[in-house]
């Protein structure tokens, strides 16, 4: 090749690379309204592929219009330079978060979705379907663009479908055998609950794991086609697994007189069953886990891990992964750079907050965790597993005052008193939260119900969670007068319905009572009277509300 013919190909290619890029760049500026009309039949479920400063590499859900985005799409319909086709996926909401332009919502069924505020809330234009088409809604006043959020939280649901079994001997004995769990109630709990947060609407509802009983198939999938109620009314709604949802070699069904064995669900499986319940809508995720970062707000995000040890066998133990250790750490790095607050939650405990339950309750590596967070100087860290109510501060020794982080277990939802978590943000900056009991009785009346348990359901609650937990304790003192084993069940019972849900016991006022006294005349050294006695310990303290300023 001559000189100049080797000149003219450089600038043949210097013209091509500009041009290239002077496209992207226009792609990249222009504001969503420019883009093609996209009606019901155009949309899809696509992936997104790019990688760049200001975008998350990995596979994200969206639905969109031709020329929308520049990748893959994956659908019923076409697949080209964009996407079209019908299909369900993640789109609603245009804006920018720490610097990186994301896309979120819900299309269900073909049809998209409206919520709240955007996907999530903050700054940003939103966009509601008109007669099949996207049009852009009214801009967010400034009154509702500042307006704190407000995060419904819940943990250790425990959701068993009726069709797990015909109520038979085989389910009897596994109720009997429970901690209290409302499993008769369960889809119904979650119902009302459901419609309470619809007529709420808060910012997101997270789901602290342990979300199904045993990990059934059939209860994942039920669970998940109830929880996309919340999508469809524009509540996002967050998920990370527990012990008991991958992997789960304990998953049962309940007909006749022996239980049997059914099918449970691989991590695969379980993404793909939850992808829209916050996984589709993170700004980062971890390679190894089902650990991601969901933009509550321009300066809040909620830092989602999975504690969860399934892999290649499930156990009741949790811990943090080392290359989830790493993720954390990179986006910690990048927040504190950015000015950005981030919460974190897991299934398993930071701390050890029961003298009760002191194993596989606490992370295996709690130690290299805390220290993490507490190196950022994180607020709080949110948990579960142990079903119970507690608050608890990282406390270097007795004494000290200076700063260490805070952890709340969140309740069981599915044990009385069926509570759930508010945790709210102030104009301050400040952080508040508090528990609250779903009004079960109040959703069975408006909804015409007619099982009398249903309609006064915070009575019935209570007296069975007490005659469950006394019929379990009066198998280990049937030697002794019928009169006196009732005595000392039913304080065990009171004492351990408080101490679930957290609430502040006065010593004086247990160790006085006649069944205390028995307990300590006939059994004073058996394993039932050593826990009343750590319960008792635990629950000197409230343990449902705490707050932090938004100075500290």
């Amino acid at each position: 090749m001559k000189r100049w013919q080797h000149w003219i190909l450089v600038l043949l290619l210097w013209a091509i690379f500009l041009a290239g890029a002077a496209g992207i760049l226009f792609l990249w500026k222009s504001d969503v309204s420019d883009l093609p009309e996209t009606t019901k039949e155009d949309r899809a479920a696509g992936e997104d592929k790019s990688v760049g400063e200001d975008r998350t590499a990995g596979e994200d859900r969206l639905a969109g219009g031709k020329g929308e985005f520049e990748g893959r799409g994956k659908g019923d319909g076409k697949e080209e330079d964009g996407v079209e086709g019908k299909g369900e996926g993640m789109w609603l909401f245009a804006g920018r978060i720490g610097g990186m332009e994301y896309f979120s919502g819900v299309v269900r069924s073909g049809k998209l979705i409206g919520g709240k505020r955007g996907f999530p809330s903050g700054k940003g234009e939103r966009w509601e379907e008109q007669e099949g088409n996207l049009e852009p809604k009214p801009e967010i006043s400034g009154e509702e663009e500042k307006e704190p959020p407000v995060v419904f939280i819940a943990s250790d649901l425990h959701y068993q479908s009726p069709l797990t079994t015909d109520y038979g001997r085989a389910y009897q004995e596994f109720v009997a055998e429970s901690d209290g769990k409302m499993v008769d109630y369960l889809p119904q709990l979650l119902d009302a609950f459901i419609d309470e947060m619809i007529e709420a609407r808060p910012d997101a509802f997270l789901l602290t794991g342990d979300i199904t009983m045993n990990g059934e198939r059939v209860n994942h999938e039920e669970l998940a086609g109830k929880l996309g109620r919340l999508l469809d009314a524009g509540v996002p709604v967050l998920v990370i697994p527990g012990n008991h949802d991958i992997h789960n070699y304990r998953a049962r069904l309940y007909f006749g007189d022996e239980e049997e064995e059914t099918e449970s669900v691989s991590l695969d499986e379980f993404t793909e069953l939850y992808q829209d319940f916050g996984w589709n809508q993170a700004i980062s995720r971890d390679e190894g886990s089902f650990s991601y970062i969901y933009p509550l707000r321009e300066k809040v995000w909620l830092m989602l891990l999975d504690t969860a040890q399934y892999d290649p066998l499930n156990i009741v133990d949790g811990v943090v992964r080392p290359g989830t250790l790493a993720w954390m750490e990179e986006n910690l790095e990048k927040a504190k750079e950015l000015g950005i607050q981030v919460i974190v939650s897991g299934h398993h405990n930071l701390l050890q907050e029961s003298r009760l339950f002191t194993d596989m309750c606490v992370l295996e590596n709690s130690d290299e965790v805390l220290s993490l967070l507490e190196r950022y100087r994180l607020p709080l860290y949110i948990s579960g597993h142990l079903h119970l109510q507690r608050i608890q501060k990282h406390r270097r020794e007795p004494g000290d005052g200076g700063y260490g982080i805070d952890e709340i277990v969140s309740d069981a939802l599915s044990i009385p008193p069926c509570q759930y978590g508010v945790l709210s943000w102030d104009e301050d900056e400040g952080i508040s939260y508090e528990t609250r009991r779903v009004g079960v009785s109040a959703w069975a009346k408006k909804t015409g119900q007619e099982d009398e348990a249903l309609l006064d359901f915070e009575h019935y609650q209570k007296e069975y969670v007490q005659e469950l937990i006394k019929a379990q304790i009066m198998e280990k003192t049937s030697r002794l007068p019928e009169s006196t084993a009732q005595e000392m069940a039913a304080l065990y019972a009171k004492v351990y319905g408080d101490y679930c849900a957290g609430l502040k016991v006065r010593r004086r006022d247990i160790e006085g009572t006649k069944g205390y006294r028995s307990w300590q005349r006939y059994l004073p050294d058996s394993k039932e009277f050593k826990e009343i006695k750590s319960m008792v310990k635990d629950s000197m303290g409230e343990n449902n509300f705490w707050e932090s300023r938004g100075s500290e």
